[in-house]
C-alpha cells in the first residue's frame, strides 16, 4: 500500500500504525505545556513539515542501531512542538548529561552538549535538527532515528530516537 494512502486509511505499514487518535506529546521539564501554546497532540501530528535550512556544523548520524529507531510520526510530533516554542531556550545540561525535550508515543527528542559546562540553543533551532533527522534518517518502513546539531550551534547535539533507547 502507498505510504500516503496508508496514512489516510489509518492502516499499518511494517508494524507502524497510522492512527486517527494520537499518543500524548509530553514536553520536557521546564518547557511550556501544549495547552499554554494552544496546541494539542493531534494538531502536532498533523502539521506540515517546514523547509529545512542547511547546517554544516556537525556530521549528522542516522541510527546508530535498530533499537534506536521508532515511528517517524512520533518524532515529527515532538519536532512540531519545538517549532511552536521558537524563542524558548532548549538547554543541554552540563557534564554531558542527556536532556529530554519532548516525548511522544514511542519516541523522544533529546539533547546533549559536547561541552562540559552545557550548551543552549533556541528550541526552533533544535526543531531544525529534528527536521533534518526526519528528512534524512527515515527508513522505508516509516521508522526513524538519528542525531544532528542544533541549527547554528555545533555544541548541542539533538537526537530523535526511540523512547526506550538508553541515554
Amino acid at each position: 500500500m502507498n505510504f500516503a494512502l496508508a496514512l489516510a486509511a489509518d492502516e499499518e505499514i511494517n508494524g507502524y500504525a497510522f492512527r486517527s487518535q494520537y499518543p500524548e506529546v509530553i514536553p520536557g521539564p521546564g518547557l511550556p505545556s501544549l495547552e499554554s501554546l494552544n496546541l494539542t497532540s493531534s494538531k502536532l501530528y498533523n502539521m506540515p513539515i517546514p523547509p529545512l535550512p542547511p547546517n554544516p556544523a556537525f556530521d549528522p548520524k542516522c541510527g546508530p542501531n535498530d533499537s534506536a529507531y521508532t515511528n517517524v510520526n512520533d518524532i515529527i510530533a515532538c519536532m512540531q512542538y519545538l517549532y511552536n516554542i521558537p524563542k524558548q531556550r532548549c538547554v543541554g545540561e552540563p557534564n554531558w548529561k542527556v536532556a529530554t525535550f519532548c516525548s511522544a508515543g514511542a519516541a523522544k527528542v533529546t539533547a546533549q552538549s559536547i561541552r562540559s559546562d552545557g550548551s543552549v540553543s533556541i528550541c526552533y533551532d533544535a526543531a531544525i535538527a529534528v527536521n533534518y533527522i526526519v528528512d534524512h534518517c527515515t527508513r522505508p518502513d516509516a521508522s526513524c532515528a538519528g542525531f544532528q546539531a542544533a541549527n547554528g550551534n555545533g555544541e548541542l547535539i539533538i537526537g530523535g530516537i526511540s523512547a526506550s533507547y538508553p541515554n
